[in-house]
């Protein structure tokens, strides 16, 4: 216990304690001692940090440390105390957990609220209106709580006992609710209720095996009876799969259409899959399988995949062509243009291509700037601004809040900042963005700047943030500080406590176990993923596997960015008989969340290589081709323009 105590409180204050004021170490101090329950913190503030402006987080604190004794009337009294404080819904949420927790059934029906949040604090509701006799309309609830296609916490088992008791149970229902966890291929719960059923019809042993076997039941289900059930399960299991294996599904569906009725609708569907995947993995089949898509299924997402398998065996009549089928909208985006562009100066159109080019090499993004180089054109980076109010005084919510980032208190310092946030215009939350960047809260600074559609505001967009610690291990391994804040930028807008859902932490969002093995091999303790949230440590941490992958890769930049993002193994996979063309290569890329990560990287770095140098590198210099079937790494499109800086201009 006191280990995750210790965790927690690393996290909590992901802070350098040198930075605080005597005062704020003090309350730090006191903050931690109090989540112990300790009483005395209070007399120590009262004596020490007079009129702290934070005061009454202690006293969060504690009735924290008290909610197994639930303090209801303490809550109530800090609620009455505090009314604008996020602090109330935290504490109310806590105690409404803890008398669920341990059954006060009368007092959980007076703080509970049924929003649905959690199928734990639904399920205790149920059970405390079993107890408290107040039946009407509980069968239904409990009957549309328990047909869930997901498994339910065991909090659940005493609400349906109750209800099987009163013999609402049947095979119908359990039908019912086995037909949903196939929906989401939930096969334990699935076979948990079949054993359940008197009566079990066939089409449950097929569910069942569709989803321990899909491709060999799929196979057998030739064999089965065509019948409404039989039918939505392969259809369901059809779709599903085409999505995973696409090839082994495209001579197998046209059986399956043969001997199932399908509606019209379910065939488009599952042909749509087939022909969509196909086009991601490649498949020879691919534009027959586009082809005899209904035009209603032949969407921007098949367009451009159409584009993208055309572009993977470089057919650039054909990518033109593509492209030119596309509706006005997806054509006159910019990636679709700069491929239309490159298809023409590839089929001889140079006047086309030269006139495309021209054209996009005045935006500012990765499309502009690999426009720009094929022109030899400078790049366009036009910096502006609005003027910013001034905030004669901020809403206590966001004092409150910048003294709890300047703690480290990130998560409760968000939740003021909300609150007071909302009370500002325009042209006030522009002056807080100023404030913002002068405390270091960057990822804020981004988000007002997208908010107020400041898009071009570079400077504050794109800090020069954590410079002596990024420089530090640049430095040491060989790698440019402007390519470590590109990564951060997109990893995690400069957030310290940022996680991902994989659970990546930090800066440069570092999953547990690779973080593990990185410490292990720079011969560092490593005190847990908590510890991913502290700055240095985290840059030190990633700045090294940067130059691993660099390493791992022969220096490549763009397959260690893919293999950072998607994983070695990907990036491995994507040197066989794949483009060699650096642009050719991204675009073709079959995860959209890695092709996206790659060109926005790019073009952050040739902001932050203007920002820093003021004459960029060209972003080529990024990106030689790929040591692809044989061929070696070479500068891309030509030595001479690899190797040179531009100049920034502002054509608006």
């Amino acid at each position: 216990m006191k280990k995750i105590f210790l965790q927690f409180y690393l996290i909590l204050f992901a802070v350098n304690v040198s930075a605080l004021t005597s005062q704020q170490n003090l309350f730090k101090k006191l903050y931690g001692k109090a989540l112990t329950g300790d009483e005395s913190t209070l007399v120590t503030a009262q004596k020490q940090l007079p009129g702290y402006r934070l005061n009454h987080y202690l006293d969060y604190a504690l009735l924290k440390a008290k909610m197994p004794q639930l303090p209801e009337k303490e809550i109530q009294a800090f609620n009455k105390k505090h009314p604008n404080s996020p602090l109330n819904k935290e504490l109310e949420n806590m105690l409404t957990y803890e008398l669920g927790k341990q059954h006060k059934w009368k007092r959980y029906l007076r703080h509970y609220k049924n929003n649905r949040d959690s199928s734990k604090k639904h399920c205790w509701y149920l059970h405390a209106r079993i107890v408290s006799k107040d039946h009407q309309g509980l069968v239904p609830a409990i009957k549309n709580t328990w047909l869930n296609g997901l498994s339910l916490p065991d909090e659940c088992n005493p609400v349906f006992k109750w209800w099987q008791a009163q013999g609402h149970l049947n095979d119908d229902l359990l039908a019912q609710r086995i037909k949903l966890t196939f929906k989401v291929n939930n096969a334990s719960t699935a076979r948990y209720l079949a054993s359940k059923m008197k009566n079990k019809p066939l089409w449950v042993d097929h569910a069942l095996s569709l989803m321990q076997q899909p491709l060999i039941t799929l196979k057998k289900a030739l064999q089965w009876q065509d019948n409404d059930s039989n039918r939505e399960l392969v259809f369901i299991k059809s779709k599903a799969l085409a999505q995973k294996q696409p090839d082994d599904m495209y001579v197998l569906w046209a059986q399956l259409k043969k001997h199932f009725n399908f509606s019209t609708k379910q065939q488009a569907q599952v042909d749509r899959n087939i022909a969509l995947f196909a086009a991601t993995d490649y498949l020879p089949f691919t534009i027959a399988a586009m082809d005899a898509l209904p035009p209603a299924q032949q969407d921007a997402q098949i367009k451009a995949w159409r584009v993208r398998y055309h572009l993977f065996h470089q057919n650039w009549p054909q990518v033109a062509m593509a492209i030119k089928s596309m509706p006005d909208f997806q054509r006159k985006k910019d990636n679709w243009q700069y491929w239309l562009a490159r298809a023409a100066a590839k089929t001889g159109d140079k006047n086309l291509a030269k006139a495309i080019f021209s054209q996009l090499a005045l935006k500012t993004n990765y499309y502009g700037f690999l426009a720009a180089d094929h022109m030899r054109l400078p790049y366009q980076i036009c910096s502006e601004d609005i003027a910013a109010s001034m905030i004669v005084s901020l809403p206590e919510s966001l004092e409150n809040a910048f003294e709890l980032f300047e703690l480290g208190m990130i998560k409760a310092a968000r939740k003021e900042w909300i609150i007071g946030y909302q009370k500002l215009d325009r042209g006030q939350k522009r002056a807080l963005a100023d404030l913002a960047y002068q405390k270091g809260w960057y990822n804020k600074v981004s988000a007002i700047m997208g908010a107020l559609g400041l898009w071009r505001n570079y400077k504050m967009r794109y800090p020069l943030a954590y410079q002596k610690e990024i420089s530090k291990y640049t430095n040491k391994h060989q790698l440019l500080p402007q390519w470590i804040m590109s990564i951060i930028t997109q990893e995690s807008a400069w957030q310290t406590d940022a996680i991902s859902r994989a659970d990546a932490r930090g800066l440069m969002q570092l999953i547990d176990a690779t973080a593990r093995r990185l410490s292990q091999k720079l011969g560092i303790n490593y005190q847990g993923k908590y510890q991913l949230h502290d700055a240095e440590f985290n840059l030190q941490l990633g700045i090294f596997y940067q130059r691993q992958l660099f390493n791992q890769f022969n220096n490549h930049p763009l397959l260690a960015l893919a293999s950072y993002n998607a994983g070695e193994t990907k990036a491995n996979d994507w040197l066989h008989d794949f483009p060699t063309d650096p642009d050719i290569w991204t675009e073709t890329i079959p995860y959209r969340e890695t092709r996206g990560y790659i060109i926005k990287i790019l073009t952050n770095i040739t902001i932050y290589d203007w920002l820093i140098n003021q004459t960029p590198k060209r972003i080529v210099s990024w990106m030689p081709t790929f040591p692809i079937n044989g061929h070696s790494m070479k500068n891309w499109p030509n030595n001479k323009l690899s190797h040179q800086t531009t100049t920034v201009g502002c054509q608006q």
